[in-house]
């Protein structure tokens, strides 16, 4: 009986570093000056990298962009309209965005035609990515709090000493984690 609960102890500790080690996204600040033709409009910009799916950084963007303007999804690329009464100008101001898949993940290209604001453009994409890692390190966060919510109650229903024992190691080491996730998150705010 010891075997199978040492042998079950491993394989769950084993599974636990398996997905870290494999599924650890990296925050970078970096973005490069880019340009891109966009209907007919050379648009100057940035570019920078994420460790995401495509889908999953057009669907934050999407998100992001509805916090202070109407993003319209051009099907190749996203066109956000700042009403001028937000900006202090007589003219709405045009954001325009792309994700295109990119090596290990997605490359998103955030630029304007008026270069006056090219660097609340480098701000606006940096700020973007800082929002989009945090929220996914909350996510995970989230996550591991409902499981550990869960292997408590198993712990209270536990009749065996060894299966208490294995649950609160569990338990442990997802509150480790969660402390790390919480690390991380520290980090990216102050990057």
């Amino acid at each position: 009986m010891r075997n199978f609960v040492y042998k079950h102890t491993l394989g769950y500790v084993l599974l636990f570093v398996f997905t870290l080690t494999f599924a650890q996204k990296k925050h970078s600040s970096k973005a490069s000056s880019s340009q891109l033709n966009l209907e007919g409009k050379a648009l100057t910009g940035y570019t920078t990298s994420f460790d995401f799916a495509r889908e999953d950084v057009r669907k934050g963007w999407w998100k992001f962009a509805r916090e202070f303007g109407s993003p319209l999804n051009m099907k190749t690329y996203y066109k956000v309209t700042i009403p001028s009464e937000r900006t202090d100008g007589n003219v709405d101001l045009e954001i325009f965005t792309q994700t295109t898949d990119g090596q290990g993940g997605t490359e998103f290209f955030l630029g304007l035609e008026n270069k006056t604001y090219k660097d609340q453009a480098l701000t606006m994409i940096l700020d973007f990515k800082k929002k989009f890692y945090i929220n996914d390190l909350l996510e995970q966060i989230e996550t591991n709090q409902a499981k550990s919510e869960k292997l408590s109650s198993e712990y209270r229903d536990a009749v065996l000493e060894s299966k208490q024992q294995e649950l609160l190691k569990q338990i442990t080491d997802l509150e480790k984690e969660n402390q790390r996730l919480k690390e991380k998150i520290k980090k990216i705010e102050k990057g």
